[in-house]
């Protein structure tokens, strides 16, 4: 039996937190289908008020599917880490992250993803870096190639080597504002940069290939510091205001208040 506070919404996260746990522990898994609300209340010795209220909370929390008709039920879906990242991509652009903030972040982060992912890749996520890289190289040798596809990709890539959840959703939230960051610069200064990375890039490859986590650490140092320094330099020389995202993007300035004229002079 759950606890009773008398309060639906109270009863509604203890249920939530149940089948979370059942989550967790594999005993719901993908399609799983949950039972019906009024035998879910039943089971519970709770009201369908508040199994209802569960229900929609798991739902837009990515881990149901409530389907109307008569096939219809709750079941439960693959876990899918993009909410969180979207929300962690949300809250950085919002917050005004600056340049320095985010070249900080990096610093920290990076370097160990990349040493990580030296140790832990497997062979086919060599073979799936390689490829991202093979595509990365071929767009920056076509000069009109569109680079969005392929932007923050490889550093994507390298934290899939890793195995480690929340180092991908980290790394995935900084490329996002990262390469949003970038995208307002100018096309031919973006297609330097990217021309540079991608000797970077090949370099990293090549030590995680051979497992060397202390060389795929040094050079993720020094393509982070490389590439965060040309790019705040470019945001100052476009009068940018250093914050990352479509907030960094220079408003006009307002225009000077004439000083007043007292006397036949200005003050």
């Amino acid at each position: 039996m759950l606890a009773r506070s008398g309060a639906a919404g109270r009863t509604s996260e203890v249920i939530v937190r149940r089948i979370k746990k059942q989550i967790s522990d594999g005993r719901l898994g993908e399609g799983h289908k949950l039972p019906a609300e009024r035998e879910m209340a039943r089971q519970l010795k709770t009201s369908r008020v508040s199994v209802r209220e569960a229900y929609r909370s798991l739902e837009e929390q990515g881990l149901l599917d409530i389907r109307r008709g008569a096939e219809g039920g709750a079941f439960i879906l693959k876990f899918n880490h993009e909410p969180v990242r979207r929300s962690l991509s949300l809250l950085l652009g919002l917050g005004r992250t600056s340049h320095s903030e985010l070249t900080e972040a990096r610093m920290l982060i990076e370097p160990t993803i990349a040493r990580l992912a030296a140790l832990r890749a497997r062979p086919e996520d060599i073979v799936k870096l390689e490829q991202v890289l093979i595509q990365e190289e071929d767009e920056v040798r076509r000069p009109h190639a569109d680079s969005g596809a392929t932007a923050g990709q490889f550093h994507r890539a390298i934290a899939d080597c890793t195995h480690n959840l929340p180092l991908v959703v980290l790394m995935n939230a900084l490329a996002d504002l990262t390469a949003e960051s970038v995208s307002t610069l100018d096309a031919k200064v973006r297609a330097r940069h990217r021309r540079k990375n991608c000797e970077y890039h090949r370099q990293i490859f090549d030590a995680i290939r051979k497992h060397d986590a202390q060389a795929s650490y040094t050079l993720m140092v020094r393509h982070v510091g490389d590439i965060q320094g040309r790019v705040g330099r470019t945001m100052k020389k476009q009068s940018r205001n250093h914050l990352c995202g479509p907030a960094g993007v220079a408003s006009s300035a307002p225009a000077a208040r004439p000083r007043a004229v007292v006397n036949g002079r200005r003050r």
